[in-house]
């Protein structure tokens, strides 16, 4: 749904401006005799060179040939991506090849963001890149940093992130252990988003949407024009993670220990409560850690079978159901421990611009009856990935969670509201 949205804005913003729209193009290499030279003179036959001494990875690309000022979402993509119609470059070794170059310098692997974990940020050892321009007319090419080549039109008021250190996260991976990059579109060496397959992220928050033509083109180069990309790790491992066990009493402490952590590393932090907090002390938990995250810390991902931290900072509005964007599943706690569920069914039948909403209520006894009362909600609620939990303020934590092994991931999102 959120993809169809976007694609819908997408075009009419495209309409409004005057822009055509255009359509995904296969890349078919240019320069096949100088990218030939290249492997030759670089021993290099995979299209990618790595100096374990210098920490330093090279793989050659070739310029897509878009025009200057045009937006792209990605630097780089592989040779089987479709999507060199925004890219900035197509790389002549594969994504895996490119992945396994930059182990073999011992770069270790990250955790690319993931939704349904609530990994909201890239997770990676920090590189820098230069590009450099190759072949017989190179002279007459820039070369320099990712800066020389792209522009960011939210520089001044969300940072200038272009000229950070990127994060290598090395890609979502499939069940061998390959990364996805490699043959799921849209291959994505660097992407300009947080794109969970690619291989190496912008160090920040930054949703595909959101992020939709912030990054255009300094210029055109012409289709094929050689690049050689240079990745460098200095070998310092600057990335933390940390699972903080609270307790009712432990929050602020916790807290300093983080802070102090953050003045030396690059800290990716989960939350887990221990049975002695309730929903209430949760909420001013989160609240207090809400302020921290991308402050020197990123609050990123879930403990072990807990909630994401932000699932206790719902905001109030949500609970009036008829001035909801859309119907999540409903669980309600009451104070005497008896539990239901509730689906909101939308009916669309009628003239009105708003569905009539139809409350559909089960009590159940056990967490482990809820797979069965989802499944029985139909198509409808089919498409619904999200579940508000109701339940009295004093109520524990730890009394809550089983929703979480019953359900996930078929629902990855869960917000808690204390009555």
């Amino acid at each position: 749904m959120k993809g169809a949205m976007f694609t819908l804005a997408l075009a009419a913003c495209a309409a409004a401006c005057g822009e055509p729209l255009k359509s995904p193009m296969e890349w078919t290499p240019v320069q096949t005799n100088e990218i030939a030279r290249w492997k030759a003179e670089n021993s290099a036959p995979k299209g990618v060179a790595a100096d374990k001494a210098a920490r330093t990875v090279r793989f050659l690309a070739e310029a897509t040939g878009i025009g200057a000022g045009e937006t792209v979402e990605f630097f780089a993509i592989g040779p089987l991506s479709d999507r060199a119609y925004e890219a900035m470059f197509v790389t002549v070794a594969s994504p895996a090849d490119i992945a396994a170059a930059c182990e073999e310098i011992g770069l270790p692997r990250g955790k690319g963001v993931d939704p349904v974990a609530a990994r909201f940020w890239p997770l990676g050892e920090k590189v820098t890149m230069s590009v450099k321009a190759w072949g017989k007319d190179a002279a007459s090419r820039p070369s320099g940093t990712v800066t020389a080549f792209l522009k960011d039109k939210c520089a001044e008021e969300e940072g200038r992130i272009l000229e950070a250190p990127f994060a290598y996260t090395g890609g979502a991976r499939d069940a061998l252990g390959q990364p996805l990059a490699s043959t799921n579109a849209p291959c994505a060496v660097f992407a300009l988003y947080n794109h969970g397959p690619a291989l190496i992220q912008l160090d920040g928050m930054l949703d595909q949407s959101g992020s939709y033509g912030r990054f255009v083109t300094a210029a055109k180069h012409a289709d094929g024009a050689l690049f050689e990309v240079q990745l460098a790790w200095d070998g310092k491992r600057r990335v933390k993670e940390v699972d903080l066990k609270l307790t009712a009493e432990n929050a602020g402490e916790a807290m300093g220990s983080l802070k102090e952590d953050a003045r030396k590393f690059d800290v990716h932090a989960t939350i887990s409560f221990d049975s002695t907090v309730t929903v209430e002390r949760a909420s001013a938990v989160a609240r207090a850690f809400a302020m921290l995250d991308g402050a020197g810390v990123k609050m990123n991902g879930c403990g072990k079978g807990q909630f994401f931290f932000r699932a206790f900072l719902p905001e109030e509005k949500w609970r009036d159901r008829a001035a909801r964007a859309f119907q999540p599943f409903e669980v309600h706690v009451a104070a005497d421990g008896s539990r239901s569920f509730t689906f909101v069914e939308e009916d669309w039948s009628g003239d009105g611009i708003d569905p009539v909403l139809k409350p559909k209520t089960t009590s159940f006894k056990e967490w482990s009856e809820l797979p069965g009362i989802i499944a029985k909600t139909g198509e409808q609620g089919s498409k619904i990935m999200v579940m508000f939990i109701y339940a009295p303020k004093g109520a524990r934590v730890a009394d809550l969670t089983p929703a979480i092994g019953a359900v996930f991931p078929r629902v990855s999102t869960f917000y808690v509201f204390g009555e």
